[in-house]
């Protein structure tokens, strides 16, 4: 987790990490305090902190009061401020974005304290402040573990190294798949991770689950107003896990009773709490990105450990050796969709600047330090059913991936990209060891299939190179 910091920060460049609840946010930060000589740490949960924001006028003084109340002194950029959980102080938040440089009381030779931010929600009003050219904060976004991330917390160097490898050897397919299996199965929140390879038990896991369920339905309340529509949003959170990686209405989403325009309004809320993606479908197999926000959108969840928790089918999970055969590869798609998001996230530098205006996905994520969505890919046939689950934009191409097993020839959907696409390259993730096919489309074009195991899906990128050079020869 802690490269997301690595990857991502400038030395001292004031910014906001924004996750959901349960994703680790403010211990990795406590780690990152590590660099500097001294920290203060103001808690907005706790009203003692956020009067400090709410009572004082002159937003000069808020520092040397930080320093006087938390008895900290500011050592210039040796010192790091922390405001964790800021959405919880409005005050705090336009004192925090509305600054074009960090506030300092007493310029030095060093210069100032780093201030930044955590955040497990992201309201309105911090949108708008990020959209202002001025501002300098930069966003930042911490996902659930990886599947990579979860190697290293079980200490299993030789399995990791492995991984890592292009292309994996076949002696660790074995031992990277029964690893892959068991992080779907627990998922990606670093508390439950670290529990279980502590235990090696799924005894326990039972309340930090509902804890962290708990703490992302308190969350809503910082986005939405009014007892009827925070009801309703929660309503339709626990009506969200059974439709993962699945295509959703918005009318009667759930046979809740009520209208779409509140539905969406509802998942609107949740996307604010980083619960879940909407993630509409592009109808071109080549660039630009444009999706069709007439169609109906799929819904990724932010955690497939949640997913199966919450829906009640960690069970039917436990011996599975293919999970493409489960519940018709919904989980499969879902755990995939998870690890693609995070990997676009590490692979785009930065992540602060804006995408151009012909390539911005639609969402409330798009750009300002937030991951690429799980792009897929639909027929512009208004009654089509047949998708392909997801498309990688890849040296100015959109490689199409199928999660199934079986035959290419039964993948009709990938048939049509391919057929439609200006290239010849095409991923199947399963349970299969890596290989590569030539085939042919129903409509008798010749193409390309990587079939990797489904536990490279964040690594897609690395393999299609020497895929593609490959089959150029």
């Amino acid at each position: 987790m802690f490269r997301v910091l690595n990857a991502l920060l400038p030395r001292h460049k004031p910014f906001c990490l924004f996750g959901a609840a349960g994703v680790g946010k403010t211990s990795l930060i406590h780690q990152f305090a590590g660099r500097f000589s001294n920290h203060i740490h103001v808690d907005l949960d706790t009203p003692s902190d956020r009067v400090l924001f709410e009572q004082e006028s002159d937003p000069r003084e808020i520092i040397p009061a930080l320093s006087f109340i938390k008895e900290k002194e500011i050592r210039g950029t040796g010192t790091l401020i922390i405001l964790d959980e800021i959405a919880r102080c409005p005050a705090a938040i336009r004192w925090f974005f509305n600054q074009p440089e960090p506030v300092r009381s007493k310029p030095t030779r060093t210069g100032g304290p780093l201030i930044i931010a955590i955040s497990s929600v992201i309201t309105d009003e911090m949108t708008t402040l990020m959209e202002k050219s001025t501002s300098s904060i930069q966003p930042l976004y911490l996902p659930p573990l990886t599947f990579e991330e979860f190697l290293i917390e079980t200490d299993d160097l030789p399995a990791l190294e492995a991984f890592r490898q292009i292309p994996i050897p076949n002696y660790a397919y074995e031992r990277l798949l029964n690893y892959f299996h068991l992080f779907t199965l627990i998922g990606g929140m670093p508390e439950i991770a670290a529990r279980y390879l502590a235990t090696r038990s799924f005894s326990g896991l039972k309340t930090i689950y509902e804890n962290i369920g708990q703490r992302i339905s308190d969350s809503i309340n910082l986005v939405l107003n009014g007892k009827k529509s925070r009801d309703l949003a929660l309503d339709v959170m626990q009506n969200s896990y059974p439709f993962a990686a699945s295509r959703i209405s918005f009318s009667r989403f759930g046979n809740i009773d009520k209208g779409s325009r509140e539905i969406k309004r509802s998942f609107h809320a949740l996307e604010q709490s980083f619960l879940l993606r909407l993630v509409y479908p592009l109808t071109d197999s080549c660039l630009p990105v444009k999706p069709d926000l007439k169609k109906f959108p799929r819904l990724h969840m932010i955690d497939t450990g949640l997913v199966n928790f919450f829906s009640g089918i960690q069970r039917p999970l436990f011996k599975v050796t293919d999970m493409n055969s489960l519940f018709e590869g919904q989980i499969a798609r879902q755990v995939a969709g998870q690890e693609i998001t995070a990997s676009g996230l590490y692979q785009s530098g930065s992540g602060s600047e804006k995408p151009p205006p012909d390539q911005k996905p639609a969402g409330l994520f798009s750009g300002y330090g937030f991951p690429p969505a799980p792009l897929y890919w639909t027929r512009e046939k208004a009654q089509s059913s047949a998708a392909v689950d997801f498309v990688i934009q890849f040296e100015g191409l959109l490689i199409p991936v199928m999660v199934r097993s079986g035959e290419p020839g039964r993948l009709r959907a990938l048939h049509q990209f391919v057929d439609s696409a200006p290239h010849s390259f095409a991923v199947r993730l399963s349970s299969e060891k890596p290989g590569i096919r030539q085939c042919k489309t129903l409509r008798n074009k010749t193409y390309y299939l990587l079939n990797l195991p489904y536990f490279l899906a964040g690594k897609i990128p690395g393999h299609l190179s020497g895929f593609i050079k490959y089959v150029g020869t």
